[in-house]
């Protein structure tokens, strides 16, 4: 507050302490902070310094992880080796087992043969016509059989043999018994008259008639010059298939 008295001033200041020290305490206030910082900057963890360098438990699990990804390649690779073996070795094996099949084929059609030679010279040596096998198989076409007859006769007779073969097939159709009894039907020669010496080999084709399922098959000869003493033989039709 002025107060005037005469013509000399006075002036009165009003005295506030604390106002030096507020501004004394900001300063020592802004000189911590502007010391705080460059000191923990400083110690700041590397991470948090340069976002571009990984800490070393990162690097840790970058390895690993490369490292697996080489391992699973590599396991991928072993079973793709794997899986092309194991393909090769099953064709490898289908194709043995289809040379074993028929390699045995083979073995079971030799090892007729040699019974139809060992019976065909047995029967040479004994008296009479013979009836010394007969086999059946299939053709293209259902229902449709090709045979074959081998007929022997004894050298001692040393005379021409001639006559009719016939055939009896018995069967089932439609669950009733059923037989047929027909000559074969000639192709390319082939016919069921023969006429030999020593021994001869008849072979045609059979048609059976639809839904037959057939059981037995009856051969029978016919000489023509003994038509009263026919010779006979039966067969299961099992075993005939060749």
């Amino acid at each position: 507050m002025i107060k005037r008295r005469g013509s000399s001033r006075h002036i009165i200041k009003e005295h506030r302490p604390w106002r030096g020290w507020l501004f004394s305490l900001l300063l020592i206030a802004v000189g911590g902070i502007a010391g705080w910082l460059p000191s923990h900057q400083s110690s700041a963890p590397p991470e948090l310094i340069s976002p571009n360098v990984s800490s070393p438990t990162v690097l840790n699990l970058q390895k690993q992880f490369t490292s697996l990804k080489q391992e699973n390649t590599h396991l991928q690779e072993q079973l793709a080796r794997a899986q092309r073996e194991l393909e090769i070795e099953q064709h490898a094996h289908t194709d043995l087992s289809a040379s074993l099949a028929a390699l045995q084929d083979k073995v079971l059609a030799l090892r007729r043969q040699l019974a139809t030679y060992k019976g065909l010279m047995q029967s040479l040596e004994e008296q009479g016509l013979h009836i010394q096998a007969l086999t059946i198989s299939s053709t293209a076409t259902e229902r449709l059989l090709h045979y074959r007859i081998v007929l022997t006769q004894g050298r001692r007779m040393d005379q021409l043999t001639q006559g009719q073969a016939q055939f009896t097939i018995y069967g089932i159709v439609k669950g009733k018994p059923t037989q047929f009894k027909f000559g074969p039907p000639s192709k390319k020669g082939h016919s069921t008259t023969f006429k030999f010496r020593y021994f001869q080999i008849l072979d045609g084709e059979l048609l059976l008639p639809k839904d037959f399922k057939p059981t037995q098959v009856k051969v029978t000869l016919l000489p023509k010059n003994h038509p009263s003493k026919p010779v006979e033989r039966t067969f299961d039709w099992a075993s005939l298939k060749d």
